[in-house]
């Protein structure tokens, strides 16, 4: 069987669930199984979902809009999430800037969000999640050093000079203008990240899923949408 979203014939035995066996598409990534239900949503239908998730609306808002279960849209959000490949970047990056930003999982357990960003070419370039100590610094920095970057620019957090070369390194809140803005951006576009919301995360998986998904979004790199 050909994969559903990118018709391509090169695929591999992924497992099975509800006996039924299921492929993954080599080309694109996506999950798929040898047989659809009558019942099942046309991709068209569960891409839109995908988009209104991007755009800001929460999983019931989007099930309402669409006449589906809030169930069927996470679920097609988290497969969306675990297909999707990580983001481009380039392997020369004039200016970085990094920041961090807080969220809750569960039961108001906090989670650090670290961010890198491409100030000249206006892109995200990656992320890492845990606590806002040097460990979870450092798994971003160490996606980070393998590219040749001119200049860093952080804030004062004193972390960062634990981990980023003092050669490249400036600290000002001046100098942090793009990421700031760019976390905005998770503020507005994600409705589990704004404040008082009444949409939140109960695991870091979805957490990771929304925010990758939501960066190549931005960097435009998601095919389906391009």
């Amino acid at each position: 069987m050909n994969c559903p979203r990118c018709k391509s014939t090169n695929h591999k035995k992924n497992g099975k669930i509800s006996e039924r066996q299921r492929y993954k598409c080599h080309d694109c990534g996506y999950n798929y199984s040898v047989e659809i239900k009558s019942t099942a949503c046309p991709l068209s239908v569960k891409r839109q979902a995908l988009q209104l998730y991007l755009e800001g609306l929460g999983f019931r808002s989007i099930g309402r809009f669409l006449g589906v279960s809030h169930v069927s849209v996470q679920n097609w959000i988290k497969s969306f999430g675990e297909g999707v490949e990580e983001l481009k970047s380039e392997n020369e990056i004039d200016i970085v800037e990094l920041d961090e930003m807080h969220t809750y999982i569960g039961n108001k357990k906090y989670c650090w969000i670290w961010i890198a960003v491409d100030r000249v070419g206006k892109k995200f370039i990656d992320c890492s999640f845990g606590s806002r100590g040097t460990e979870t610094g450092q798994k971003l920095w160490k996606k980070l050093e393998r590219k040749k970057i001119e200049e860093v620019m952080t804030d004062h957090w004193r972390t960062y000079a634990e981990f980023i070369p003092k050669a490249i390194h400036t600290r000002s809140k001046a100098e942090t203008h793009t990421v700031e803005g760019y976390n905005c951006i998770f503020r507005h576009f994600l409705a589990r990240l704004r404040r008082r919301s009444k949409c939140y995360t109960k695991s870091i998986k979805m957490l990771k899923y929304s925010i990758l998904l939501l960066m190549k979004y931005r960097n435009k790199e998601l095919a389906m949408f391009n």
